[in-house]
């Protein structure tokens, strides 16, 4: 997690992050993403809006550090200050909030629907006392229905927002932020090659797959699977434009036909009108 202080936070972060951050309202989590000049991602970034009304990020563990040394390089004469905590633990809660002494709970739908609670280990598990730990599956499964991509599933570094369906980290009218010109002119001149599909095995992986087209031997990638009651398993896919149509067939070694069951997800739509 990282810690920001000072009166300029809120209009500093509006400036650097993808997402709409004059807007975030208290006790809500707001996924974000640093990108590049080039308008590709370094990491996502959760916006931590917390009751107080202060603003702190947490950011993936291995991609902390970078971020943390670009958002400190663009502190100029900016009232903001960093401090990075990492005795701090994360955890999702649903379907009800969670209310425990010294423990933040923040309704969110990234990285799922739900509420992300976040305080000192000992309290969060002094929170979690009465609760039911759901298996990882479950968790995939919650996420697969809400189309909510992951970092280091679908999300990685160096693709765009909306290649991997993270476009609800991107606010598209709320002013200039570090790599907003090329987004601005995929929204407005032209779509991404790549996006977010639900897709269905017949078989479950034990992990990533690739996957194949006919005409197309690097169709896609599938990395989030949840096995389904009938033996198979759904999943999510970052697949090629042309693939991402309901019924549409795949195939990935050792599991055979993979079907694609949805159209794009988190995609970029593009500006009124364009179809």
């Amino acid at each position: 997690m990282l810690r920001l202080s000072g009166a300029d936070v809120r209009r500093f972060l509006q400036g650097i992050l993808s997402a709409d951050v004059e807007a975030a309202q208290p006790g809500h989590a707001v996924p974000a993403a640093i990108l590049t000049v080039k308008g590709k991602l370094v990491t996502e970034a959760i916006v931590l809006a917390c009751a107080d009304g202060s603003l702190h990020l947490a950011l993936p563990a291995e991609a902390a550090d970078e971020a943390i040394a670009l958002l400190d390089r663009h502190i100029i004469m900016d009232d903001v200050a960093l401090a990075r905590a990492d005795d701090v633990e994360f955890v999702m809660v649903w379907p009800e909030p969670l209310a425990g002494a010294g423990v933040e709970c923040l309704a969110t739908q990234y990285p799922g629907p739900g509420w992300l609670v976040f305080g000192a280990p000992a309290a969060v598990t002094a929170a979690l006392a009465n609760a039911s730990e759901a298996s990882p599956g479950a968790w995939d499964e919650r996420r697969i229905e809400a189309a909510a991509p992951a970092w280091g599933r679908e999300i990685t570094p160096g693709t765009f927002p909306p290649e991997v369906g993270f476009v609800a980290a991107v606010s598209y009218d709320k002013g200039c932020f570090m790599g907003q010109e090329p987004l601005a002119r995929i929204h407005a001149r032209g779509q991404v090659n790549r996006v977010l599909v639900r897709v269905h095995a017949g078989t479950c992986p034990e992990g990533p797959v690739d996957l194949a087209a006919p005409d197309r031997p690097q169709a896609g990638h599938a990395a989030t699977w949840a096995a389904d009651p009938a033996g198979g398993a759904h999943g999510l896919a970052i697949v090629h434009r042309s693939a991402a149509t309901p019924g549409a067939l795949l195939t990935a070694a050792g599991i055979g036909q993979v079907e694609v069951r949805s159209g794009p997800l988190g995609d970029d739509p593009g500006v009124k009108g364009r179809k």
